[in-house]
């Protein structure tokens, strides 16, 4: 019976079309619109079917004219269409001869003629009004209508000081929040359509004469030639941009709050909005610049802000060679333990019948699985189920046997000095390579440690973002940044 169900014949794939093969489906898209409204009718029906939001006004003018209207109800303002654009025509007793005289009738600000169906349906889309007077040539009338909020507070990247709001979903009002940070002329924008299909708004702003001019050409070269039909997400456009895509750092960094922001721009960066995203995309990054954050500059005294970038580094550091140093040393090279150590060690792991690869991937895997159903959790239980998971597996895995103390603290450790990195997509890459370090560990001991943090340094000295090398100030080193990122002038 298995047998003849895998044998039956499976259904034909779903041929996918673009969006002007769809819409050439149903109508030449560079013909003009018909003058009659009962064909423009048929065909947005035609267009437009099976879509309950699409809505559609049908009436009469005083001269007895007929008049057609179509919108997506969801996409407009429903009060400004009746002010702005039904009122005036049903008011109307005058014989309308043309299309001029037509938008001479309504109070709206901007409306277009129609050159084709292909505008008309993407006007509709765009959240306009298709308006078509019996006999006369059909017009967009611009009123659409976007969905915002006010700014809220940051959810992602929390702070002791700084702003208390961050970005909202509307590119062009992220832009007029930056202005707030930056009162200067120099703070320019750049705007782009993105997206053959779903013309995404995109907002690229930078601080002329702080930024590199080689960096606004490149990136101006690169979102002029995106060619896809759709963009929407920020994280399409960071990949997008990326000169490595396959590489496990980010070349980008995401950020919410506007004073992160402005504090990237006098560095001479470029901040990229994205419409229906609370996020916004930094480029160029250094490995340095992943590691700051905005609020280190409201420290008072400059040894505060030495010793936190210290330990930073030295979390970095600790979180990603640890376990594979546990590992290395316990399995390979036992005698470069100190005696006190080695015999606790021992101890600790008399009746555990796992070896100490199998033990370090075991708890990094269980540590990371908490991780990630603590986040997707909602927040009233997420914090307890991280917290309640990693006592009670630790616990309980210790007790049974399964893994020993030192191992526990070891993984446990390496967890917290991870996230004192502000960037949990820079964090999400170290999770990884910890992993990387770990196999190779297991093989070849110390050595093979050694060799993979050599090779993990060239990789990072090679790689750059949007031709800025990744390891600056170290690589080339530049003896003046190197020491302004520790201890700032004042």
């Amino acid at each position: 019976m298995f047998s003849k169900l895998m044998k039956r014949k499976q259904g034909d794939p779903i041929n996918e079309l673009s969006f002007e093969e769809y819409l050439s489906t149903h109508t030449n898209i560079h013909d003009h619109l018909p003058r009659s409204t009962i064909s423009v009718k048929q065909k947005c029906n035609e267009i437009f079917s099976e879509s309950f939001d699409f809505s559609e006004r049908d009436f009469h003018l005083l001269t007895g004219r007929s008049v057609y209207i179509c919108y997506f109800s969801a996409l407009i303002s429903q009060p400004q269409l009746e002010e702005s654009v039904i009122k005036p025509l049903l008011q109307h007793v005058d014989y309308i001869n043309n299309t001029e005289h037509l938008g001479s009738i309504l109070t709206v600000t901007k409306y277009e003629f129609v050159t084709d169906w292909k505008m008309a349906v993407e006007s509709i889309l765009d959240g306009n009004i298709l308006l078509h007077v019996d006999q006369l040539d059909p017009i967009i009338v611009y009123l659409a209508e976007k969905q915002d909020r006010t700014p809220g507070d940051p959810t992602t990247e929390y702070q002791v000081y700084g702003a208390k709001f961050g970005f909202i979903e509307d590119s062009r009002k992220n832009v007029g929040i930056m202005r707030q940070f930056i009162k200067d002329p120099r703070l320019k924008s750049k705007g782009y359509e993105i997206g053959v299909v779903s013309k995404t708004q995109v907002a690229a702003v930078y601080l002329d004469q702080y930024c590199q001019p080689e960096v606004l050409d490149h990136l101006d070269q690169l979102l002029n030639s995106y060619h896809k039909e759709h963009l929407l997400s920020i994280g399409q456009l960071t990949k997008y941009i990326s000169k490595h895509p396959n590489s496990i750092f980010p070349q980008a960094t995401m950020s919410e709050r506007p004073d992160l922001v402005a504090l990237s721009l006098i560095q001479g960066k470029v901040a990229l909005f994205i419409d229906n995203s609370t996020f916004c995309v930094v480029t160029p990054v250094t490995l340095m610049d992943l590691i700051e954050t905005s609020e280190d500059h409201f420290f008072l005294v400059k040894w505060n802000l030495l010793f936190i970038r210290l330990l930073r580094l030295a979390s970095l550091f600790i979180g990603t060679i640890l376990p594979a140093l546990y590992v290395a040393l316990v399995a390979f090279q036992p005698e470069l333990i100190p005696t006190t150590l080695t015999i606790s060690v021992a101890q600790s792991r008399v009746q555990i019948p796992l070896p100490a690869t199998a033990e370090a991937f075991l708890m990094m895997f269980a540590l990371d699985v908490l991780i990630e159903a603590s986040i997707r959790l909602p927040s009233f239980v997420g914090q307890t189920i991280g917290i309640v998971g990693g006592l009670v597996i630790g616990t309980a895995a210790v007790e049974a046997g399964i893994v020993s103390h030192t191992m526990v603290i070891v993984i446990a450790f390496t967890a917290i000095a991870l996230f004192t990195m502000p960037s949990w997509e820079f964090v999400s890459s170290w999770r990884i390579i910890r992993y990387l370090l770990v196999g190779v560990s297991t093989l070849l001991g110390l050595y093979g440690l050694t060799l993979a943090v050599g090779f993990l340094l060239i990789h990072l000295c090679k790689l750059d973002s949007m031709n800025k090398p990744y390891m600056y100030p170290f690589a080339p080193f530049d003896g003046k940044r190197f020491k302004t990122f520790f201890l700032p002038k004042r």
